[in-house]
């Protein structure tokens, strides 16, 4: 799997057509170019990619915020999405998407079976360790997503101290830093 996310180009990244989202995200009301910037502005792209490269499981999406990350990751319609975030958020309330289910809570206390994770949450370093720590603890297998791992020195830390496998996925994630840990 990793092999193929390392392969990918922008060129293919770009030519995904996200149009279909544009009724969820205008809905939303965040800035339309959010979402449909090119690969290596914003990460969308690769996680719709992503989410082409698996059927029939659930991704997870820690951070739902406005939705966007749940919404790419919804892209291949085989797969179920879990967005869980800590605080409840509006704006989700107006996503309409089948395959994906919002929850409002710590996702440190549900059972975390997927295979692909995506985590954009505090950006503050000590979460990404408390989570990076409890995927060890219960012996996760698969890959991790990290965004803005170059956003502040407390996440640019835990990053460069992270000691999994990991790839810097910058030039065709976010343009504030997209990383990728193998779990194995």
């Amino acid at each position: 799997m990793i092999d193929k996310i390392l392969k990918v180009t922008a060129e293919q990244l770009n030519a995904i057509n996200l149009s279909k989202y544009l009724k969820s995200t205008d809905d939303l009301g965040f800035p339309k170019g959010w979402f449909y910037m090119d690969a290596g502005l914003e990460h969308y792209r690769l996680l719709a990619y992503i989410s082409t490269l698996y059927n029939g499981v659930t991704l997870l999406d820690i951070g739902s915020y406005q939705g966007s990350s749940a919404i790419a990751l919804s892209f291949n319609k085989k797969n179920k999405v879990i967005s869980y975030d800590i605080e409840h958020q509006p704006e989700i309330a107006e996503i309409k998407i089948p395959n994906i289910k919002f929850i409002k809570g710590d996702v440190l206390k549900y059972e975390i079976a997927s295979p692909f994770i995506m985590l954009d949450t505090y950006h503050d370093g000590e979460f990404e360790q408390k989570f990076a720590d409890h995927l060890l603890k219960i012996n996760y297998k698969g890959l991790v997503m990290f965004d803005d791992i170059y956003l502040n020195n407390e996440i640019s830390n835990f990053w460069n101290g992270l000691k999994n496998e990991k790839y810097d996925l910058t030039h065709i994630g976010h343009h504030t830093g997209t990383g990728i840990a193998i779990y194995d």
